[in-house]
């Protein structure tokens, strides 16, 4: 049975950081910092490639900074690792918390969840990007594995019992929360964080919802992660 853990315990969040980040938003630094920041331990985990400018603001804000040419989840693993917080968020660049948002990790980490993540919201696009936003809600709904992009967060203790996200470029964060759904009670917050809806824009709505579809169908018949990393990114 799980025993549920103390609604004081510290949060690491953990940050991805990739090459094609060519800005840290203040905004976003200011948000993550801005509550208990006594209980809050940022881990910046980035690639090589990454710019200086992206590695000094985060250093400025108060984040610890870990180069790795290693793949993300390798990334987000030993970031993890590299922090005592008891609650491991993990957040997007991209992706604004919303207020309040620590207190609300931690009451669902003491109600006895093993983890959980935001409702998804866009911070534009009109009514297509509400449309996606809702569809993405109702899968997670149902199927109680969130995506990236809604800031998932886990118990410590649960995170080092599945062995982490497993070493890959694509699909870690994916596969983490497909594993995590056996260990317990996934908390889907009321609130919801507030995402860029830049690369669906970029790339067409309609075309980037059935490109990350055929991701994952792609994967579920056997392709690599390394594979589908480099067609995702073309």
């Amino acid at each position: 049975m799980v025993t549920p853990s103390p609604a004081s315990d510290r949060i690491a969040v953990i940050v991805p950081v990739a090459r094609e980040e060519n800005e840290a938003q203040k905004d976003f630094l200011e948000r993550v910092f801005g509550e208990t920041p006594e209980l809050v331990d940022v881990v910046c985990a980035a690639d090589e490639a990454v710019s200086p400018t992206v590695l000094e603001a985060f250093s400025r804000a108060g984040a610890r900074v870990l180069l790795s040419d290693a793949p993300r989840g390798a990334r987000l693993s030993a970031a993890a690792a590299a922090s005592d917080a008891e609650i491991l968020l993990f957040l997007h660049t991209d992706t604004m918390l919303p207020e309040g948002w620590a207190s609300s990790v931690r009451g669902a980490i003491a109600s006895g969840a093993v983890g959980g993540a935001f409702r998804l919201s866009f911070s534009g696009g009109g009514a297509r990007m509400r449309w996606v936003a809702f569809w993405a809600n109702a899968r997670t709904a149902f199927t109680r594995v969130p995506y990236g992009d809604q800031a998932p967060f886990v118990r410590r203790d649960v995170h080092e019992r599945l062995g982490g996200h497993p070493p890959w470029p694509l699909l870690d964060d994916w596969d983490f929360a497909r594993r995590l759904r056996e260990e317990g009670r996934i908390e889907i917050l009321r609130d919801a964080v507030e995402t860029s809806p830049r690369r669906y824009l970029e790339r067409g709505v309609a075309r980037t919802i059935w490109k990350n579809w055929k991701t994952l169908w792609r994967f579920r018949r056997g392709a690599s992660p390394e594979d589908l990393a480099r067609d995702y990114r073309k």
